[in-house]
């Protein structure tokens, strides 16, 4: 029988009637974290991967196409990644990106091969349509070989070409030809002809022969070298494209860049448009060749 007198001990321990101590006072339990999922990638490579595929249906739109598809790829693959390391949650989401990406990337490589067939095919449609007139505007600048049924006047002689009277002053074959305003080098070798042009009509005229051309001892033809003809005329105080006066005489100098090999036998110049020509020889042997 307990004493109901007995005194109370302080440090005594006495059994808890409901288990355990509850926690002192002011303390908390720990917190539970969460991670947070990493889905940033795998969102962004399906979003780019749909874009990328639209854009590949449409084959001149390539480079975008292909642009996207490698962005979609690169972040789709990463994504998965992450999904198969417990950070991300969206791994079929990131998967169907980079396989989308793919897409995009093949659709691009149909979309520049389709591009670059259609400007090809484009380009030679257009060299096509424009061929035929390229030649009729050619056959509207009379050519060398266009002989008129006439042979060629010996070297020396004065051709007639209305309102002109033309004359070969001396042919000489020169690697560069140089003026004070700039210097010119062949290809193969300069043909410099020189010639003396009367005005033999009743008003002023022009005698530029940027329209004359040479033919070769194989009757290959060589056109003028529009740059160095100008500097040469030049340099003798005439401009090309000075007007000659009625009686005057004036020295054109006209420059044909022919092989080294080549021989210039016959030289045909125009006075003017549709006119008829004049073909001089630019040998003394006049048994060389005869314009075709």
């Amino acid at each position: 029988m307990s004493n109901p007198f007995q005194q109370h001990d302080p440090n005594r321990t006495h059994p808890q009637a409901y288990g355990a101590p509850p926690p002192a006072y002011g303390t908390m339990p720990p917190p539970v974290y969460h991670q947070r999922m990493r889905n940033g990638l795998g969102v962004a490579a399906l979003v780019i991967g749909i874009v990328g595929a639209l854009f590949g249906l449409i084959p001149l739109l390539f480079f975008i196409s292909g642009t996207l598809g490698l962005l979609a790829a690169i972040f789709g693959f990463i994504g998965r990644a992450r999904a198969g390391r417990g950070i991300a949650s969206n791994g079929g989401m990131a998967l169907s990106g980079a396989i989308l990406g793919l897409i995009s990337m093949g659709l691009a490589s149909w979309g520049l091969v389709v591009t670059v067939s259609a400007f090809g095919d484009a380009a030679t449609q257009l060299n096509q349509e424009i061929a035929p007139d390229a030649a009729s505007a050619g056959t509207a600048t009379p050519a060398p070989t266009k002989s008129q049924a006439r042979r060629p006047i010996a070297l020396g002689a004065v051709a007639k070409e209305p309102p002109f009277a033309l004359k070969i002053v001396s042919v000489s074959r020169e690697q560069t030809v140089s003026s004070s305003i700039d210097n010119h080098k062949a290809q193969g070798a300069y043909a410099v002809v020189r010639i003396l042009v009367k005005n033999t009509g009743n008003s002023p005229a022009t005698f530029a022969g940027t329209n004359s051309g040479i033919l070769d001892s194989d009757a290959k033809q060589y056109n003028v070298d529009s740059d160095a003809t100008i500097s040469q005329n030049l340099e003798t105080g005439q401009g090309l494209y000075d007007e000659i006066n009625p009686g005057q005489r004036v020295t054109r100098v006209l420059v044909f860049d022919l092989p080294k090999k080549a021989t210039p036998v016959v030289i045909a110049m125009f006075g003017s448009e549709g006119s008829d020509g004049a073909f001089m020889y630019l040998v003394k042997n006049d048994d060389l060749a005869h314009p075709a």
